[in-house]
C-alpha cells in the first residue's frame, strides 16, 4: 500500500507548476523548476504591459482635464487597447501553464464582462460619434480596465504560492495602482504642457499656422465665424484638404467681407466649402471663432482673422474636459447663427 501511494505522488509530481514550499529542493526536478522560472518570467512581463495599458488610461485622463480632450481620448485609446491584447496574452499563458481553465467561470462571471462591454462601446461611441459629451468616453474607459481585467483573471487558476526568495507582481495590488496613478498623472502633465490644446496662442504666422494644424487633425466639422482673411493660404489649404476628406465646413463671413475678402471667398466657393453671410440682426457681441468636432474651440480675432477693433483679443485654443460645456455653447450658437443666415452660392458680381 504504501508503495502503491508513493507511486502515484510520483506520477503527479511532473503535473505540479510550481514546486511547494515544503518540497526539500532535493527532490525537486531541475527541468521543471526551469520551465516554471521561464513561465513566471514570461507572466511577470505581460503583467507589466497590462499595468502600461493602464497608465496610458491615466495620462490620457490628465492630459484631457490639463490640455487636450482630443488627445486624451486617442491615448486612453491606445491604453485599453494594450490592456486588453495584454490581459487575452496572459490568460492563454495561464492557459499553457496552469491547464484548463476554471470550469463555469465564464458565466458565472459574466457580471463582470456585460459591464466591461459596455464600458467600450461607451468609450467607442465618444471617439467616433459627434457628441460634445466626451466625458462619456473617459468613464467608459477607466472603468474597463478593472471589469475586463478582473474578468480574464478569474478565468484562471490561480498560482501555486511562489518560492521563497521569488517575486510576483499583479496588475491591480496596491503597488501596482499606485505606480499607475504616479506615473500616470506625471506623463498626462507632460503631455498637457507639451500640446496646443489650451492655451492662448497670440497672433500673427504663429497663429495662423495652428488654426491650419487644427484644422488638418479635425476628423468631422469644421464651424467657423470669420470677419476678415489676414494672409489665409495656410488656413484655406487645410480647408481644402478637410473638404476633400469629407468634412463637414461650415463658415460664416460678414457682408462686408464680400468685398474686402473677395478672392479668398471665392476659392471657398470653387473648393465647394459652404459659405454664408451672418444676419442683419447679428449680436455686436459677436466676434470672431471656430469650433472643430464640436471638442476644440478656437477663440479670439487678432492675427487669423483681424478686425480693426481696440478689444480685439489673442486667439487662445480651448480644449480642455473643463470647458466642455462652453465649447458645446459655443457651437450650439454657431449652429442657430448658421441657421438664419444667407446661403452664399456665388459672387455678386461688381
Amino acid at each position: 500500500m504504501t508503495e502503491t501511494h508513493s507511486a502515484s505522488e510520483s506520477d503527479n509530481f511532473d503535473q505540479i507548476p510550481f514546486q511547494e514550499k515544503n518540497i526539500p529542493p532535493e527532490f525537486s526536478d531541475p527541468e521543471q523548476r526551469q520551465r516554471n522560472e521561464q513561465f513566471a518570467m514570461i507572466t511577470m512581463g505581460i503583467v507589466f504591459i497590462m499595468i502600461l495599458g493602464m497608465i496610458f488610461g491615466m495620462s490620457g485622463l490628465t492630459s484631457a482635464f490639463m490640455a487636450d480632450q482630443v488627445k486624451g481620448l486617442r491615448i486612453m485609446g491606445w491604453g485599453m487597447s494594450i490592456f486588453t491584447a495584454s490581459s487575452i496574452l496572459h490568460l492563454l499563458v495561464s492557459r499553457v501553464w496552469m491547464g484548463s481553465l476554471v470550469p463555469g467561470q465564464a458565466s458565472r462571471n459574466s457580471y463582470l464582462l456585460v459591464p466591461a462591454l459596455v464600458c467600450a462601446i461607451a468609450y467607442l461611441y465618444a471617439l467616433l460619434s459627434d457628441t460634445a459629451f466626451v466625458f462619456i468616453g473617459f468613464i467608459g474607459g477607466n472603468l474597463f480596465f478593472p471589469l475586463f481585467g478582473k474578468y480574464i483573471l478569474s478565468l484562471e487558476r490561480p498560482e501555486p504560492p511562489p518560492q521563497k526568495g521569488s517575486f510576483q507582481i499583479f496588475p491591480f495590488s496596491r503597488i501596482s495602482l499606485a505606480t499607475i496613478l504616479l506615473i500616470g498623472v506625471i506623463v498626462g502633465l507632460g503631455i498637457g504642457m507639451d500640446s496646443a490644446g489650451n492655451q492662448s496662442i497670440g497672433g500673427g504666422l504663429f497663429a495662423r499656422n495652428i488654426v491650419a494644424e487644427k484644422l488638418l487633425q479635425s476628423r468631422k466639422s469644421v464651424h467657423m465665424i470669420i470677419f476678415r482673411f489676414i494672409k489665409p493660404y495656410r488656413i484655406l489649404e487645410a480647408l481644402r484638404q478637410d473638404q476633400a476628406r469629407g468634412l463637414k465646413i461650415r463658415i460664416l463671413v460678414r457682408p462686408e467681407t464680400l468685398q474686402e475678402d473677395r478672392e479668398t471667398i471665392a476659392t471657398l466657393l470653387s473648393a465647394g466649402i459652404s459659405v454664408r453671410l451672418l444676419p442683419p440682426d447679428t449680436p455686436k457681441w459677436l466676434r470672431p471663432y471656430a469650433v472643430l468636432d464640436g471638442r476644440i474651440l478656437l477663440q479670439g480675432s487678432k492675427g487669423w482673422a483681424d478686425i480693426p477693433i481696440p478689444f480685439q483679443k489673442q486667439l487662445s485654443v480651448q480644449a480642455t474636459l473643463l470647458l466642455f460645456e462652453r465649447i458645446r455653447r459655443m457651437d450650439a450658437n454657431f449652429k442657430v447663427i448658421w441657421d438664419h443666415s444667407i446661403p452664399l452660392h456665388s459672387l455678386p458680381v461688381g
